[in-house]
């Protein structure tokens, strides 16, 4: 299994817990907070066909799937939420696809309406 097929199935393994039946996970990524090593937490972000999910250690949030990403830039992309949350230039095909997965459920008229 290569590395990124070990990505995926980590992202995968890490949102299923919190999945609701029926769910697909469409992408997922890898975030961080903090900046020093002490501080730094890690969070994975899995978008679905319902809703984007953010799951920490001990945490897991689940906001509306009308998020959009935005256009990844720079060595780490910033998303702000309720904290700002930093996304590695690795992870940029995964943000694209999340925004384009949306994009599509809108056309075709099958997107989650916002809470």
């Amino acid at each position: 299994m290569g590395y990124q097929e070990r990505r995926v199935e980590l992202i995968a393994k890490r949102a299923a817990p919190h999945l609701e039946p029926g769910e697909q996970i469409q992408t997922g990524f890898i975030a961080q907070t903090g900046s020093w090593i002490f501080t730094a937490r890690v969070w994975t972000f899995v978008a679905t066909d319902r809703a984007v999910l953010i799951v920490g250690r001990d945490s897991v949030q689940r906001l509306p799937r009308d998020f959009r990403f935005g256009e990844p830039t720079g060595m780490y992309h910033k998303v702000e939420l309720d904290r700002t949350y930093k996304v590695h230039r690795q992870y940029y095909l995964e943000i694209t696809a999340a925004d384009e997965a949306l994009r599509d459920m809108q056309a075709r008229g099958d997107a989650p309406e916002s809470e």
